[in-house]
């Protein structure tokens, strides 16, 4: 081979070298909210094991006896279940990266975009994992009310405690124990990490013959409360935090907005409680049986300021569901996806006896007494 033959040899080596390194820059750059250890190492457990197991079908089917009462969430591109017993993590193909003992009562589990939090509500036990690890692991003198957990780590937990209605204990990123917050005078039932540095408890307190929500906000950094918002004659049903930063009640006659400057309820259903409700981070949805006498119910679905986006009719609803701009309704016997005006995106037969909706942005798990179905979005946006 010839001095210029070589050169070009050389030359075309260093223009490969360099253009695999400015994609490596440009995978980098452009991934930089996925590249964390558990997703590398997830990333490593499926290119292993794709070559030595057989992914699960799409439309994997988990079953389960009638009394285990399992708790789906979706995590990352799979999905996550904990029962009384053990806690399994799984990938997008339904390859189980990791299994957990867990001994929980009445397990509850909440994630992030990076962990997982279980504990037993009225017990005093809580755990974090990621994918393949229990990171953190507390037992707790008092019994446990509510946790929440943020994307990085943060843990928030309500315990019961002796002389006061409750209290609030921190733990940072590194699940070292940094702040402690006493309730005297109001029932804390629920909590969120809502702006920088600051943890929302969603309390109850009483007056006279009323309840009225109370939501503290707390500043965990500097270790003191900030102030609280007061919501007269509200009882919280459930709590949700919204993509604006807001609290959200849904309480037995309406949805209750909690911001910065005070709350207002932006939505008044009166007294015909919703037959089925979820609060997603954008919106939220809730179904009303029209009468006694038939099958039929309305869905309806509102944004972080109470406006009604939509309203439809559907038969025999069983639940209702959200993420995002997209909103999921389950009948007895059809499983529906709606955008954000409301219009079917795709509309499937429902396995018979699913009852519940858990959604993702990338698995949807329709689960019933004994029986999960583990789909993908892909499945039904074809």
């Amino acid at each position: 081979m010839n001095e210029k033959k070589l050169k070009q040899l050389y030359l075309v080596k260093r223009l490969v070298l360099v253009a695999i390194i400015i994609y490596i820059i440009l995978f980098i750059v452009l991934n930089t909210s996925y590249l964390s250890i558990d997703n590398l190492r997830r990333f490593g457990y499926s290119a292993k094991t794709a070559l030595t197991q057989t992914s699960a079908s799409k439309n994997d089917i988990m079953s389960f006896s009638s009394d285990e009462s399992p708790v789906f969430s979706t995590f990352k591109d799979g999905f996550a279940v904990l029962n009384d017993s053990l806690i399994s993590v799984y990938s997008k193909d339904n390859i189980r990266f990791s299994y957990h003992s867990a001994n929980f009562r009445h397990p509850v589990m909440r994630v992030s975009d990076e962990y997982i939090l279980c504990y037993d509500r009225g017990g005093k036990t809580l755990k974090v994992f990621n994918s393949f690890d229990l990171l953190f692991e507390k037992e707790f003198p008092d019994v446990i009310i509510n946790a929440a957990i943020d994307n990085s780590g943060k843990i928030a937990v309500l315990t019961d405690k002796n002389g006061y209605k409750g209290q609030l204990v921190y733990f940072d990123s590194s699940f070292k124990e940094r702040f402690l917050w006493y309730s005297a005078d109001t029932y804390p039932v629920d909590l969120a990490f809502t702006s920088t540095n600051t943890v929302s408890v969603v309390t109850v307190a009483q007056e006279l013959e009323n309840l009225n929500t109370v939501v503290y906000s707390l500043n965990y950094v500097a270790g003191e409360e900030r102030g609280n918002i007061v919501s007269k004659e509200t009882f919280p049903i459930s709590v949700s935090m919204k993509s604006d930063g807001s609290i959200e009640v849904l309480s037995e006659s309406g949805l209750v907005s909690f911001r910065s400057g005070g709350c207002n309820t932006v939505y008044n259903y009166g007294s015909q409680l919703p037959h089925r409700y979820y609060q997603g981070d954008k919106y939220t949805v809730i179904s009303h049986k029209l009468s006694a006498q038939n099958d039929s119910y309305t869905v309806s679905a509102f944004d972080v300021a109470g406006n009604r986006i939509f309203e439809n009719l559907f038969s025999n609803v069983r639940s209702v569901s959200s993420i995002s701009d997209t909103v999921f309704v389950l009948t007895s016997d059809t499983f529906y996806i709606l955008d954000s005006s409301g219009n079917t995106v795709s509309e499937t037969d429902a396995p018979a006896g699913v009852t519940g909706i858990v959604p993702g942005r990338y698995k949807i798990v329709l689960f019933g007494a004994e029986k999960a179905y583990i789909y993908t979005m892909s499945d039904f946006l074809k």
